[in-house]
């Protein structure tokens, strides 16, 4: 599966012109401003996105068809994907004021390689075992998030 035409086909065909490469579209999308729903124009420099075939959820309101909002944490909802598992790929994105670099786009396939793609990098773990001390800041976090939920762990 090509991690370029997964993200355009779910998210990026409903921010910016298709033409081109998949590269070059998906390039477009993560550094071009985009119209919000108050009227202003806005690059993805906060928040976060969930990507899913066929559905794509931000928190940053979007005036974008296609696209759901969502004013959850990053947090809460990248525990929502990872304990409600469906085995089916997802891009859990994060976004800040520096911006996501194409390079740091990973699909999540399976919840043994979690990957958050963020712009300081990529955070990989595996959501079935507890984190060590030495964990990455992600997989710490989200465990911290599960427990307070008191909720079962998806093996």
């Amino acid at each position: 599966m090509n991690t370029y035409d997964f993200f355009n086909r779910n998210l990026g065909t409903h921010l910016v012109s298709q033409e081109g490469t998949p590269w070059e579209a998906t390039q477009r999308a993560l550094s071009a401003n985009h119209r919000l729903k108050k009227g202003s124009m806005s690059r993805l420099g906060s928040g976060w996105a969930v990507v899913r075939e066929g559905r794509a959820t931000v928190q940053l309101a979007l005036d974008a068809a296609g696209i759901e909002f969502d004013t959850r944490t990053r947090y809460e909802a990248f525990l929502e994907v990872l304990e409600n598992w469906s085995d089916e790929p997802v891009l859990l994105m994060t976004f800040d004021k520096k911006p996501l670099s194409i390079s740091q786009l990973f699909i999540t396939a399976d919840i043994r390689a979690v990957r958050i793609c963020t712009p300081k990098g990529v955070q990989s773990f595996d959501w079935t075992r507890e984190p060590s001390a030495e964990a990455c800041e992600y997989h710490r976090i989200l465990w911290k998030q599960r427990a307070k939920k008191d909720l079962p762990r998806n093996a």
